[in-house]
């Protein structure tokens, strides 16, 4: 299973698997070069990044490599700073769906604040 970002851009610092259901606390690489780029003087992780690292996170409790196949719904509600905000939690629930892969709820977030809630489907690539 190929991650683009995962062990570089991120990293899992923990992972509770079980019935359709993932918990995981990922950190970033606070010095990443994506960083540099978005933004100069003031880093926030792209949404883009925040995608992906959902489909690696499911894709490793999975042992599948997946890809985003619908989004029915992606909202970014406050912007992540790898600085004020180093970590994440990622909760994701699952369940298969035939001709699809999985359909998914999940959502980041640290304490009271929720950054990202996403419901869509991944397939198997």
């Amino acid at each position: 299973m190929s991650a683009i970002l995962l062990d570089h851009f991120y990293h899992i610092d923990s992972l509770d698997v079980s019935e359709g259901k993932v918990n995981a606390t990922v950190t970033f690489e606070r010095n990443h070069a994506i960083f540099q780029g978005h933004f100069p003087g003031m880093p926030v992780v792209p949404g883009v990044c925040q995608t992906q690292m959902l489909a690696e996170v499911l894709g490793r409790v999975l042992g599948k490599e997946l890809q985003l196949a619908t989004a029915a719904s992606i909202k970014f509600l406050s912007l992540v700073d790898p600085v004020k905000t180093p970590s994440l939690h990622l909760s994701i629930t699952y369940v298969p769906a035939e001709d699809i892969g999985y359909q998914v709820s999940a959502q980041y977030s640290q304490g009271e604040t929720v950054f990202f809630k996403f419901k869509g489907a991944f397939t198997i690539s």
